[in-house]
């Protein structure tokens, strides 16, 4: 009878320990006589060791042999008893073989945009688009269906009410969350890399919470004996994280949203993250930006006075006047515990002039800098081409920002809706308000159905601010060319 693998496996493993041993009785014989190897000797050796790498390299073909073997195994099924208890109880139950598909980030979330833009908003109509057209992209099917059956993603999203508890197979409650959530974070982790606050290393922190935090420290004394003991005081605020959200309108064309173009998913993806990534990078260091109360949060520029710095200081060409004026930047906080995280914010511009920037030998000023960004002596530089428009005096602001000092609540999803049955404002500063009382009229409404357009509202909640002050300082006014 024939062996199997695993008997000549064993069988070869024997072999090699034997042929193992005899390699060793040829070494240890020159070593116990303090002496090298002979001629002999040495060949001898040489014929075992490779004797032993040859068995080593046979037992770990079988071995991988075997594995396979094992893997293609089929069941044994007796004719007439295929529905009977198989050995241990448990019966025989065909196996059942899922597809997963691999996609690049924010595909799944396009690919549910596609389906409501076809659908023009009917979640039952688009749950059978998706079922027909992207059957293995499950997160985006199972979410359609649940909202066909009345799941109201918005509201399980950010739900702080008490409610039942919710389990995973509840068509209208944790299930559909769950898989939204898929496809929402992954759309989420392709946004974060292209917007500020998703390469920042802000301090995260929940919504709807009161948080303490002390402005200044006490002081002691040395007492004498016998002698009264100072009294010292703190100051304490108090930051308050409310509940703001970013809404922007895309539009796009229905042909741009054909199921047919491999392509058009990425485009659809592209077009939402740029409405997204606009809004939030334009307002987060917008100086003239202030809070507006339960509506959005201050621009950390705004209040903060610029770093004296005149523009013709700086020069290029001279890299210690830019070291000098970024020097600047940290001076505040020589007197205070600021600094500990701390990153550089600007223009592509700017980054595009410091990594060019030369020393009188010609050797890179600022080694670290791309126009993309960078390092520079170490901290991290981060930059949008947004920035362009928070900076006055003829020039891009150069921001310096103690990232552990700010504050970011993010719930790190983004829902959407879309219609073609609308009239869009199609202005960046709509004056239209659903409140008759202070709506303007405006001349710039387009209909979605007329012009066979789609229209997306994605929403997100988010809010920023500073947990102390002077943990932004900035120069306004930073040069774009030479």
């Amino acid at each position: 009878m024939a062996k199997t693998f695993a008997e000549q496996i064993v069988d070869l493993k024997a072999t090699r320990d034997a042929k193992f041993e005899e390699v060793k009785t040829i070494g240890q014989r020159s070593v116990d006589e303090n002496r090298s190897m002979d001629t002999a000797e040495a060949e001898q050796f040489d014929t075992a060791e490779a004797e032993v790498k040859r068995l080593d390299a046979d037992i770990a073909r079988l071995s991988r042999l075997a594995e396979l073997d094992k893997a293609s195994a089929k069941a044994l099924i007796v004719p007439g008893q295929a529905n009977e208890p198989a050995r241990g109880g448990a019966e025989l139950v065909p196996l059942q073989l899922k597809t997963v598909e691999k996609l690049d980030p924010g595909i799944a979330f396009a690919r549910y945009a596609m389906c409501l833009t076809k659908a023009k908003g009917n979640h039952e109509l688009a749950a059978r688009l998706a079922e027909k057209h992207f059957p293995h992209t499950e997160s985006v099917v199972k979410t359609l269906k649940a909202q066909a059956e009345g799941a109201d993603l918005a509201s399980l999203l950010h739900a702080k009410a008490t409610v039942a508890a919710g389990d995973t197979t509840n068509a209208t409650w944790a299930a559909p969350l769950v898989y939204a959530q898929t496809f929402m974070g992954d759309f989420i982790e392709y946004l974060r890399p292209r917007t500020l606050i998703g390469q920042a290393n802000f301090r995260p922190t929940p919504f709807n919470v009161r948080i303490g935090g002390q402005t200044s420290g006490g002081s002691a004394a040395w007492v004498g004996q016998g002698k009264a003991k100072p009294v010292t005081k703190f100051d304490f605020n108090a930051t308050v994280i409310p509940f703001t959200k970013i809404a922007a309108i895309a539009v796009i064309t229905q042909e741009l949203a054909r199921f047919s173009d491999p392509s058009a998913a990425a485009l659809v993806r592209d077009s939402l993250a740029d409405t997204v990534i606009a809004r939030i990078d334009a307002d987060l260091f917008d100086p003239d930006l202030a809070a507006v109360a339960n509506v959005s949060p201050a621009g950390l520029l705004n209040g903060v006075t610029p770093v004296a710095v005149a523009s013709n200081t700086i020069d290029y060409s001279d890299p210690a006047s830019v070291r000098c004026a970024i020097a600047l930047l940290w001076a505040p906080w020589d007197s205070t515990y600021l600094g500990a995280r701390p990153a550089y914010y600007t223009t592509p511009a700017v980054a595009r002039q410091l990594s060019l920037s030369r020393e009188a030998l010609g050797t890179v000023a600022f080694p670290g800098m791309t126009p993309m960004g960078g390092t520079l002596d170490g901290v991290p530089v981060r930059v949008s081409q947004y920035l362009a428009n928070n900076g006055g005096s003829g020039g891009a602001p150069f921001i310096l920002v103690d990232e552990s000092e700010i504050f970011l609540a993010d719930d790190g999803a983004v829902t959407l809706d879309a219609t073609d049955q609308a009239s869009i404002e199609m202005s960046d500063t709509p004056a239209g308000s659903s409140n008759p009382a202070v709506a303007a009229s405006s001349v710039n409404l387009v209909s979605m159905w007329q012009t066979n357009s789609v229209a997306f509202r994605a929403e997100r909640f988010v809010w920023w601010g500073p947990r102390r002050a002077g943990a932004v300082q900035w120069i306004d006014g930073m040069p774009t060319s030479c």
